[in-house]
C-alpha cells in the first residue's frame, strides 16, 4: 500500500489551515522580521494586517498544494510576491526555522512530517529572498 500524502498525513485541510493561522498571527508580533528593514516593517504595519485573511488563504492553499492535496497554488510567483520586501535570508530563517516551526510544534505535527514541511519551504528561500541582493540593495 502506498504511503499516505504528506497532505493526508498533517491531517488536510483543516489541520494546514489551523497551523498557517497562528504562524501568520505570529509574525506580526516577532520584532526581527517586523523591523527587519524599511519595507517589512511598512508591510506589517501597513498593509499586511489588511491583507491577512487573503494571505492565510494563499499560505494554505500553497501549503496544501505543496504537501499533495487536492488544490493547486494559483497566486503570485513567491519570487514576485516577496521581491520587493527585501527579505534576507536571516530573515526568511527567523520566519521558518523559528515561527513556522513553533506553529508546527504547537500542533503536535510529528517530527517526519514536520521535517517535510520545514523543507518544503526551505525550498522556497532563493525565491523569497532574492529581492535582498537586487541592484536597489546592493
Amino acid at each position: 500500500m502506498a504511503d499516505k500524502s504528506l497532505y493526508e498525513r498533517l491531517g488536510g485541510i483543516y489541520a494546514i489551515a489551523a497551523v498557517v493561522d497562528q504562524f501568520s498571527d505570529a509574525l506580526l508580533k516577532n520584532p526581527k522580521i517586523v523591523n527587519a528593514n524599511p519595507e517589512l516593517k511598512k508591510w506589517h504595519t501597513e498593509a499586511y494586517r489588511q491583507r491577512l485573511p487573503g494571505l492565510k488563504f494563499l499560505r494554505t492553499l500553497w501549503s496544501a498544494s505543496v504537501a499533495g492535496g487536492p488544490f493547486k497554488y494559483t497566486g503570485e510567483a513567491l519570487r514576485d510576491a516577496h521581491f520587493d520586501l527585501h527579505i534576507t535570508p536571516e530573515v526568511f530563517d527567523e520566519v521558518i526555522l523559528v515561527e513556522l516551526s513553533r506553529a508546527l510544534d504547537n500542533f503536535k505535527v510529528p517530527e517526519r512530517e514536520k521535517g517535510e514541511v520545514l523543507a518544503a519551504f526551505k525550498a522556497q528561500k532563493n525565491d523569497v529572498t532574492a529581492g535582498s541582493v537586487s541592484p536597489a540593495r546592493s
